[in-house]
């Protein structure tokens, strides 16, 4: 992999940036002012800006990032749908939508940068699971109930063709990463831009407890998805 960069977070929070190519973006605090949606499936930011969509299994938590959307940027959070995510795939003025995913919806967000890469522009996968843990048990038996393919670490026949993705991708993890962080990191390896995101003494990184960093970590693969389309 190429060059690394190391930055400080908001808050004092200190991550580790590795990129495959070259950038001298850092991340920075995002404010803005638009409605809390009232429940957890919602949409709230700008109907006409760039698409972020969270996936998430069951009701998730990704709502609570709902409540200040950068501006130009719309923000949805929806159950990993399988094929009728298509439909949500809209580009606006030239700007793909950006998919996030967590550990058991992260095949499908790969799964869908890899069939639509003409309408995605960048994949973020968060640890929010970590590693081996009483969590990580009951996690992967609500996987098995809606259908998720949890085979060790959840990619199953996706695992050969990541070296085919070619957007910018973010991977985002605690100080313990579940297993499939490492599969990533090592078969990812055509994408535009890599970066990983390490935050120490995390055993996982969620909404709830890291917000902040995963709004300054999507922001910054925004910023990658960006420069990729000049």
């Amino acid at each position: 992999m190429g060059s690394s960069h190391r930055g400080i977070a908001s808050r004092g929070i200190p991550l580790l940036f590795f990129h495959s190519t070259p950038s001298v973006t850092r991340p920075t605090p995002i404010r803005s002012s638009v409605f809390m949606p009232s429940r957890a499936d919602g949409t709230a930011g700008d109907p006409w800006g760039r698409r972020v969509i969270f996936l998430h299994p069951g009701k998730g938590a990704w709502w609570r990032l709902l409540h200040s959307v950068p501006p130009g940027q719309e923000w949805m959070t929806v159950p990993a749908p399988g094929d009728a995510l298509r439909p949500l795939l809209v580009e606006r003025a030239g700007r793909k939508p950006v998919l996030v995913a967590g550990v058991l919806t992260a095949a499908a967000a790969l799964g869908a940068a890899l069939d639509h890469p003409e309408t995605v522009g960048g994949v973020m996968i968060v640890d929010d699971v970590g590693a081996e843990s009483a969590l990580r048990r009951r996690l992967n038996a609500m996987a098995a109930l809606i259908g998720l393919p949890m085979d060790g670490h959840g990619l199953g026949a996706l695992e050969p063709e990541l070296s085919a993705l070619r957007v910018p991708v973010t991977l985002m993890q605690g100080s313990a990463p579940a297993g499939v962080m490492p599969v990533l990191e090592s078969g990812l390896t055509g994408c535009r831009t890599l970066t990983v995101v390490a935050v120490p003494d995390a055993a996982a990184v969620r909404p709830r407890t890291h917000a902040p960093d995963l709004r300054n970590a999507l922001a910054a693969l925004i910023a990658a998805v960006e420069r990729a389309r000049m």
